[in-house]
């Protein structure tokens, strides 16, 4: 059962998920999440780049959201997503690394516009406020939270470590609870 901290991480994921605000989330808020993301760093619809994103978010939507929809309705809300991602991510073993981290790759893909394996606080800030709707101010303070060496730059596997931590850990402590930003109370 997920404790107080994971229900306010994963209400706080799913405001930012509901791209039109009407309390739900369904295909067409995927959709719009992917869109925004590669149109920030350049990418045209249409582009390998953007299938590639839109194909991992309707994988993501096919094998993880879409089931947890206990209605039929063809949407989730923030009680059914909480559930589910408690199924599907929290508590199953392999559930990240099947569910997550290929939707985490697509992005991290995206985001390192020059190639080197490292992304950095402007493309971080850039791929939350486009994806995710994150105050710049707000995606600047997760990077700071999570440039734990103060190099300027996260790489690929600190990022999926926090990932991971954002959506498995109980503890309010770790690092990853500001992948998405500050938490609220």
């Amino acid at each position: 059962m997920l404790n107080d901290l994971q229900r306010r991480k994963m209400a706080h994921l799913f405001t930012l998920l509901d791209v039109d605000d009407d309390g739900t989330i369904d295909r067409m808020d995927y959709t719009a999440s992917a869109d925004r993301l590669v149109t920030a760093f350049g990418f045209a619809p249409g582009s390998p780049e953007c299938r590639l994103v839109r194909d991992r978010y309707d994988t993501l939507w096919e094998a993880v959201t879409l089931p947890m929809d206990s209605d039929g309705d063809e949407r989730v809300d923030v009680s059914e997503y909480s559930t589910g991602m408690e199924r599907f991510v929290t508590t199953a073993d392999e559930g990240y690394l099947t569910h997550i981290a290929p939707v985490a790759n697509a992005f991290y893909d995206l985001m390192d516009v020059d190639g080197d394996g490292r992304i950095t606080r402007t493309e971080y800030v850039r791929m939350m406020a486009s994806a995710f709707r994150l105050p710049e101010e707000a995606g600047s303070a997760a990077f700071d939270r999570l440039d734990l060496d103060g190099n300027g730059s996260l790489s690929r596997d600190e990022l999926h470590i926090a990932n991971e931590q954002f959506f498995r850990s109980d503890d309010e402590n770790v690092r990853g609870n500001w992948v998405f930003g500050p938490i609220a109370v």
